[in-house]
Order: structure tokens, then C-alpha cells, then sequence
């Protein structure tokens, strides 16, 4: 070290050497900065195209089917001569409340409704306005003969399907659990993520085994991995999951990734 590196504080300018060390520990650090924000930005998860529809309201015309949980059948058009299936839209209430009471009065009926629109990776469902369900001189919606896909076994996530369907998101994990859980205990049909063989995420409407609306008998499982053995079954659109509570079980997480774990089929 020469006497020339030597900084005294109150010396107007740093020696020409320790002025080029900060410039080079400026220009480093500054890098490090950026990379540490883009591999932090890059390992962020994109939160998936989910929507709810709060501000527009729609009128919607269909069918109520009550069981096992209030829903929409709504005719597309072409359907039969296209031999498709008809569209089921869940209901819901406005806030974390189920529909029942807006809907018992007309089941099995082709009604008018006004609502608004939730939706996520192909999934619908509609928040009722209250006082807007009518009767409709439609004819009513063909309901679709139940499809039994046999008995399954399946690792997965029990959610609420109005937070995941859109108005939340990401709308499941850990961290929506308090709000779940409050949704399921207001009426609110609870769901069951998985993958199915091919792998693909897969969204079951999860009811009792007697066919009955399931809520608080899985509260102390919302968002957490399980395993559940019951019967599946395709209704329109939709897939069914009839379950015994006895049935669903808690995954030990060591032996799961996450949520989407598959597990085969059994007859």
C-alpha cells in the first residue's frame, strides 16, 4: 500500500485505486441485484386463468338439478343432433353461502335466473342473485343419464369450489384453508383435485356415497393431501365422486408432492 491509497475522510477525493474498487464493487453488486430479482421473478408460479365475473351480471336459463348439489343444466345448442352433453353450472349464493334456499323451490324445473359468472380451466359456476330465480317456459334441459366409471382410489385436495372455481387465487394450499373451510360450512359444494391417468388435473364435485351433499364431515381434511376411495361418475359435464367420510384419509406429506399426485384405478 502506498502512501497515495491512503483516504483520509475529510480529504475532498479518494485515491485514484479506491475509487476504482468501489466503481467495480458498485457495478458487481449491482448485477447481483438483477440476477437475484430475475431468478426470483422467473421462480414464481403463474396463478392460473381463473375469473370471477363480479361487476356483470348475466341472464341464465336451464334446468335445476338439486341433487347432490344445487346446479344449472343448461341445453347447448345443437346438442342432440350432436349427441354432446348438456352444460351444469353449480350454484352458489352471493358471499360463502350455498344456493339451496334460493333454488328448493324449483327443482327438477326450467327456470330464469340472474348471476354472476365464475369460471377456471374450462370449469363454470354462477352466483345467484337473490329474488332473480323465476320460472321459465323453456323447455327443460334433457338430463344426462349417469356414466359409472367404476370405483377409483385417488390422492388429492379437498377445496371449496366457489374460491377455486375464480373469485380466489390460486383458491387452494395451506393458506386458503381458514377461508375453505368457512365456504364448505355455508353451504358451499366442496371439490376434489387430482390427475387423472393421463395425468391431467382433474376437478371432481365430491358427495356422500348415499348420494347426499358432503360439508362439514370434511372440514378437518380441507387442504390438506388425502386419499379417497369411493365411485366415479360422468353427469353431463361434470364428474362425480361418491365417498364414505370413513373413506378419506390424510397422505403422509413425505410421500406426496403436492395435491396432483395420481393414484391408479381399482375396480
Amino acid at each position: 500500500m502506498s502512501e497515495d491509497d491512503f483516504y483520509i475522510g475529510y480529504l475532498p477525493k479518494s485515491p485514484d485505486s479506491q475509487g476504482r474498487f468501489t466503481r467495480r464493487a458498485v457495478v458487481v453488486l449491482a448485477l447481483l441485484v438483477i440476477v437475484i430479482v430475475l431468478m426470483m421473478t422467473l421462480g414464481q408460479h403463474k396463478l392460473p386463468a381463473a375469473s370471477f365475473e363480479f361487476d356483470h351480471i348475466q341472464k341464465f336459463q336451464g334446468t335445476i338439478d338439486a341433487s347432490p348439489y344445487p346446479t344449472l343444466v343448461v341445453a347447448r345448442p345443437g346438442m342432440a343432433a350432436a349427441g354432446g352433453d348438456p352444460s351444469r353450472y353449480l350454484l352458489v349464493a352471493p358471499g360463502k353461502h350455498g344456493a339451496d334456499d334460493l333454488v328448493r323451490e324449483f327443482a327438477e324445473k326450467s327456470v330464469s335466473l340472474d348471476a354472476k359468472l365464475i369460471y377456471r380451466d374450462g370449469h363454470a359456476m354462477l352466483e345467484v342473485m337473490p329474488g332473480s330465480v323465476t320460472p321459465s317456459a323453456a323447455p327443460d334441459s334433457p338430463a344426462s343419464p349417469d356414466v359409472d366409471l367404476g370405483n377409483v382410489s385417488l390422492v388429492g385436495e379437498i377445496v371449496d369450489s366457489k374460491c377455486y372455481s375464480g373469485v380466489m387465487n390460486p383458491g387452494s394450499g395451506k393458506v386458503h384453508r381458514d377461508c375453505a373451510t368457512r365456504c364448505i360450512s355455508g353451504g358451499i359444494p366442496p371439490l376434489f383435485l387430482a390427475k387423472n391417468a393421463d395425468g391431467n388435473a382433474e376437478i371432481y364435485e365430491l358427495a356422500g356415497s348415499d348420494g347426499r351433499a358432503m360439508g362439514k364431515e370434511v372440514l378437518a381434511m380441507v387442504a390438506e393431501p388425502v386419499t379417497i376411495e369411493g365411485r366415479l361418475v360422468r353427469r353431463g359435464s361434470s364428474l362425480l365422486l361418491y365417498a364414505d367420510a370413513n373413506h378419506i384419509a390424510p397422505v403422509p406429506a413425505a410421500t406426496v408432492r403436492s395435491w396432483s399426485c395420481p393414484r391408479p384405478r381399482s375396480k
